[in-house]
């Protein structure tokens, strides 16, 4: 990796995607109605964590992972940089994944309630914060100045709610609600703007993400499959990924969601469905090269199952393609999905980039809905490339350094 970060290109792509991943984890608070901190006279009260786990206000799977991907973060990173020289690097990793990745599944099964006897809730699920709102402040303040201290976010604006009198209002205007500015204007339903950035920012990346694992997934079986039985089973396999390679694949996106739903997690699990053909071409190639390798007759002299030579002796010297072939993946899925958007076929409860686009093209006089998240799409799948550009080269074992 040292190769890597000696490339420019990629270092700055590297640390803009961190930056990306950073405003999608934290966006609860850079735009939120909920105080982060409030004091009365019942001491002091942290709503804003508590909201973290509201279903009313996050009401999808991804949105509760980004949640204590930001709360684990910092005792994370600080037990692995305490644990830094006992444990390798991907050690840590995936303890720490693994480790995200529990508390996620937890926090959805139902528990018994302490409270109440019989019921049973989960740490996400629906729950009143009582007063805790910018409106409840100002109200408290109202009646007893002084009295009520609280600390909200810079933004003191829902992703998701729609606000009175706040349609297609200019960057820089002021709601008439809170007395705050919006910063970069409003849409067409009287959403903030910049709190609909903020939280697109985890819809681009958990599309992009899933989108590309689900294609390696099947790209990995179906081409390692092809590319190390062969026979029959290659050519069988072979056929049906020249069947979906016929296709425009974008076109075979745009039909699979204008026959189901427009959710957006259909949106992902068809991504994923339509763009494995490439990975499974690639992946053949590389399995056809190794399997006539010593280390696999080797293997085979030894009795070991084909899955196993397959997916732990080959699959790991395969890797470095397709590494790069799912960092641009991840790029062409966001693009993906913000066309989709843009076309009008995208989610329409979710706070998407594209989604801002296409009010854009349908207000087309109002600049700042076409060229924020415009700009934002650009950027990302710029840094996307630029980080699938630079491990192509540092990966390159003719490069010349």
């Amino acid at each position: 990796m040292a190769r890597f970060w000696r490339l420019r290109g990629a270092k700055f792509g590297a640390y803009a995607f961190v930056g990306f991943f950073l405003i999608g984890a934290y966006a609860p608070f850079i735009a939120s109605e909920t105080a982060m901190v409030w004091h009365d006279q019942n001491g002091w009260r942290f709503p804003l964590l508590i909201d973290l786990f509201n279903a009313w206000t996050y009401a999808k799977p991804h949105d509760l992972l980004f949640n204590l991907v930001a709360l684990l973060m910092p005792p994370l990173l600080l037990m692995g940089w305490l644990l830094r020289r006992r444990w390798a690097y991907g050690r840590r990793l995936s303890i720490g994944v693994s480790i995200v990745v529990a508390a996620w599944i937890l926090a959805q099964i139902p528990l018994p309630n302490h409270g109440r006897t019989g019921e049973w809730r989960a740490l996400w699920d629906k729950r009143q914060l009582g007063q805790s709102t910018f409106s409840d402040w100002r109200a408290a303040e109202a009646v007893t100045p002084g009295r009520v201290s609280a600390w909200f976010p810079l933004i003191p604006h829902r992703h998701d709610a729609t606000y009175a009198g706040a349609v297609l209002n200019a960057p820089g205007s002021i709601n008439r609600d809170t007395g705050r500015r919006f910063v970069l204007g409003t849409d067409s339903a009287g959403h903030d703007v910049a709190a609909r950035m903020l939280f697109g920012a985890r819809v681009s990346l958990t599309i992009g993400l899933v989108a590309t694992g689900l294609s390696l997934l099947i790209g990995v079986m179906i081409g390692a499959a092809s590319g190390y039985l062969g026979g029959k089973i290659d050519l069988v396999l072979q056929r049906l990924v020249e069947i979906m390679m016929c296709f425009p694949t974008f076109i075979l996106i745009l039909t699979v969601v204008a026959m189901t739903s427009r959710d957006i997690f259909i949106i992902m699990l068809v991504i994923g469905l339509t763009g494995w053909a490439d990975i499974a071409r690639l992946v053949r190639g590389e399995f056809l090269g190794h399997a006539q390798a010593d280390y696999v007759a080797a293997a085979q002299s030894l009795g070991v199952p084909r899955w196993r030579i397959m997916f732990r002796h080959i699959l790991p010297n395969v890797l470095t393609p397709l590494i790069i072939t799912a960092t641009f993946g991840i790029a062409g899925a966001v693009f993906s999905e913000s066309a989709l958007s843009f076309i009008g076929l995208g989610d329409p409860n979710a706070a998407t980039w594209g989604g801002l686009l296409e009010q854009g093209r349908q207000n087309i006089r109002y600049a700042w809905l076409i060229y924020v998240p415009g700009l934002a799409v650009f950027a990302l799948i710029t840094v996307l490339n630029l980080i699938g550009n630079g491990l192509r080269e540092a990966l390159d074992p003719k490069a010349d350094f």
